[in-house]
């Protein structure tokens, strides 16, 4: 088999790597596809490139952006971005103090009702697709609640974005998390070297409720990367 590269994809807080199943069965006759698990809900699974001459690409949704490793997203020659964001707050004042005030919101209540925020949580991801529910019976609450923290304050550098050849920014017009004109801000600043989709009527769990969408736009850019692969 010829493999067309390596792929590590990245899932978002509240999530785990199950999420990208599909994806993995769809894709691994091409690719050698990784997926990280943060610990949520299972063992933490943290992989790396093989040090070789595959291409090396990575999928995020949301916070999984922020949870890849610095040296890893160096690495990339493409970088498909779903629903993410270089930092979660808006830089306009008024929406970055909403925002702000929102999440600290959510933090407070995990806490002391943490099945609760996970499941209005998951609503909103959903929205405007059915709400799938996800087995949050076991869980690691500390983990969960550091990562929330993290999100409140973690910014990545726009610099480090610019010197990947591609990114892909694909993004849902209903994300109720993460608003879509904040993905055209995020796109604006790497627009050097990024290209924006937007997805009509689907939300913030659009790689995993809109896979059709996504992968006509994900293969083109898989497509457009110069083999070097492997027997």
């Amino acid at each position: 088999m010829i493999l067309k590269g390596e792929i590590i994809a990245y899932h978002g807080w509240g999530f785990d790597r199950n999420c990208w199943k599909e994806w993995q069965e769809i894709l691994s006759n091409n690719f050698q596809f990784q997926t990280y698990d943060r610990g949520y809900f299972q063992d933490e699974i943290s992989p790396k490139f093989a040090d070789n001459e595959l291409n090396k690409i990575i999928f995020a949704h949301s916070f999984g952006l922020h949870l890849c490793p610095i040296e890893t997203i160096k690495q990339a020659k493409l970088l498909i971005l779903f629903n993410s964001f270089s930092e979660f707050h808006p830089q306009n004042e008024k929406p970055r103090k909403r925002s702000k005030y929102a999440l600290k919101l959510m933090i407070d209540e995990f806490k002391n009702n943490p099945k609760t925020v996970l499941e209005s949580f998951y609503k909103k991801c959903y929205y405007p697709s059915p709400y799938t529910e996800i087995n949050s019976h076991n869980f690691n609450k500390e983990r969960l609640e550091d990562d929330l923290n993290l999100l409140n304050k973690a910014k990545l550098d726009i610099n480090i974005l610019k010197k990947i050849p591609k990114i892909h920014i694909i993004h849902g017009s209903k994300d109720r998390i993460f608003l879509a004109s904040y993905a055209q801000e995020f796109h604006k600043k790497v627009s050097q070297n990024s290209q924006y989709y937007e997805i009509e009527e689907s939300g913030h769990t659009l790689p995993f409720t809109d896979l059709k969408s996504c992968l006509s736009i994900v293969n083109q850019a898989l497509g457009e990367i110069k083999n070097h692969g492997t027997d």
